[in-house]
C-alpha cells in the first residue's frame, strides 16, 4: 500500500528477490505514474517503471466497505504489509498495525514515514526534497561559499527503501526462529540523518558543523574534481602520503614531492590553495584520457566525471550494471537491483503493472467467485483500468 518512491522501491526490491508482491492501488492511482517529463504510457513514466517491476496490481476503493473487506482478506494471507502514507492514514483506512495483527497474528508490518509515527512532526507531509532540507543533508551539499544544494535524485527515499528491505528480511528471519511478527517503522528523517552520521557525530563530539565541501573532500588533498583540457572534469583522490609521491611522479612534479608543505595529508589540506595553484593549471593542459592513463598507471584513485550517457556508452562500465529488459515496448530497458546473486543480477519477471491490471486474477486467487468478482467491479469496490 505505497505510492511515490520509497515504498514502491522497497516492494520492488523484495519482488526482485522473489517475493509475490501485490500493489494495492486506489482509483486516483500512484502519483508517481504521471510524475516526469512527457505523457506517461499505460505502464507509467520511466520513473514509475523503474520503481514498480515485479509486482501485480489490484485496484481497490478503500472508501467502500467491500473494498476494505477485500484488503482484509489480502492481509490475512500476507507475510508482509508495507505502506508509506502519512502517519495515521493506515489506521484511518482500517489497516493500522493492531488491526492487521488481528487479521494475521504474525504479520510483518513495515511503515515508511516522514518523521516517525508519533511526535510533533508526525503529521507533517514529507518528501525526499523536504527531508534533504530538514535533515541537514542539503547543508553539506554545495560550494563552501555558495547556497545549499539538493542532491539531484531521491537519495533519502532510496536509502529509506533499502533500510525497509533490510528490516523486513531481518523480521522474516526472526519469524523463522520463532520470534513471530514485527512492527517496523523507517522514517525518512532517520534515514537521512544516518547518511550524515559522521557529521552529526563530529558536531555532538566537538561542536564543529560539517562544512559544505563543494567538489573537494575537506579531509583529503588533493581529492576532488579537476577540470582538464576540452572542458571535461576528472576526479582524483590521494589517500595516503605514499600515494602523494606517486601522484607527483605521474604529473612529473618531482620538486613538489620534496616540498615540506605538502609532505603530509594534514599539510596538503592546510595548504590546499597553494597546492591547487600548482596542479590546477597543469591538469587543464591535457585531456582526460591522458591524465587518467598516467594516474591509473601510478595506482592513483581517479575517474572521469560522467553523465548517464557516458556511463552507458562505456562497455566496461555498462558490463557492471544490472540493466534489465522491462518487457515494455516504449521503455525497453531499465536499471535493476545492484545485487549479483550466484553470478546473476535479478530480472524483471513482470514489468511495472497498469493500474488494476491484475484485479480479477488476484480476487480469484484469494477465493472470490466469478460472480462475486463481477459484482465488485460493477459496484466499484474493485476496478480495472488498463487502457
Amino acid at each position: 500500500m505505497t505510492e511515490g518512491v520509497a515504498g514502491p522501491y522497497a516492494a520492488t526490491l523484495l519482488g526482485d528477490m522473489g517475493a509475490d508482491v501485490i500493489k494495492v492501488e486506489r482509483r486516483e492511482g500512484d502519483w508517481q505514474r504521471s510524475a516526469g517529463r512527457g505523457e506517461p504510457g499505460p505502464h507509467g513514466n520511466p520513473q514509475f517503471v523503474a520503481l514498480n517491476r515485479n509486482k501485480r496490481d489490484i485496484g481497490i476503493d478503500l472508501n467502500n466497505d467491500d473494498g476494505r473487506r477485500i484488503v482484509e482478506r489480502l492481509v490475512s494471507k500476507a507475510d508482509v504489509v508495507i505502506s508509506n502514507y502519512r502517519a495515521g492514514v493506515m489506521t484511518k483506512l482500517g489497516f493500522g498495525y493492531e488491526r492487521c495483527k488481528v487479521l494475521k497474528p504474525d504479520i510483518i508490518y513495515c511503515t515508511i514515514s516522514g518523521f516517525g509515527q508519533d511526535g510533533a512532526y508526525a503529521q507533517l507531509p514529507a518528501s525526499d526534497t523536504i527531508l534533504q532540507a530538514v535533515s541537514g543533508v542539503m547543508s553539506v551539499v554545495g560550494e563552501p561559499d555558495g547556497a545549499p544544494l539538493r542532491v539531484g535524485f531521491p537519495l533519502i527515499d532510496m536509502t529509506a527503501a533499502n533500510s525497509a528491505v533490510q528490516s523486513v528480511l531481518l523480521a522474516l528471519y526472526g519469524r523463522l526462529t520463532g520470534q513471530g511478527g514485527a512492527h517496523i517503522d523507517v522514517s525518512l528523517m532517520a534515514a537521512a540523518a544516518a547518511l550524515v552520521c559522521g557529521g552529526f557525530t563530529e558536531y555532538m563530539a566537538s561542536g564543529r558543523l560539517p562544512p559544505r565541501q563543494g567538489n573537494q573532500n575537506s579531509l583529503l588533498a588533493p581529492a576532488g574534481a579537476f577540470e582538464v583540457a576540452g572542458g571535461r572534469f576528472i576526479t582524483i583522490a590521494v589517500l595516503r602520503d605514499s600515494h602523494w609521491q606517486k601522484f607527483c611522479a605521474a604529473l612529473e612534479l618531482h620538486d613538489l614531492s620534496a616540498d615540506g608543505r605538502f609532505s603530509t595529508n594534514a599539510g596538503r589540506v592546510k595548504s590546499r590553495a597553494e597546492l591547487h595553484a600548482i596542479i590546477v593549471p597543469l591538469l587543464k593542459s591535457k585531456p582526460a584520457d591522458y591524465w587518467l592513463e598516467r594516474l591509473r598507471l601510478a595506482d592513483i584513485l581517479c575517474g572521469p566525471i560522467n553523465t548517464v550517457a557516458d556511463v552507458l556508452a562505456d562497455p566496461a562500465l555498462a558490463a557492471c550494471l544490472p540493466l534489465l529488459d522491462t518487457g515494455l515496448p516504449d521503455i525497453a530497458c531499465a536499471m535493476g537491483s545492484p545485487i549479483r546473486y550466484n553470478g546473476e543480477f535479478f530480472s524483471a519477471e513482470r514489468p511495472s503493472p497498469m493500474k488494476g491490471q491484475h484485479t480479477r486474477e488476484l480476487l480469484a486467487e484469494i477465493g472470490y467467485t466469478a460472480s462475486e468478482i463481477e459484482g465488485f467491479l460493477r459496484a466499484g469496490s474493485a476496478f480495472i483500468e488498463t487502457g
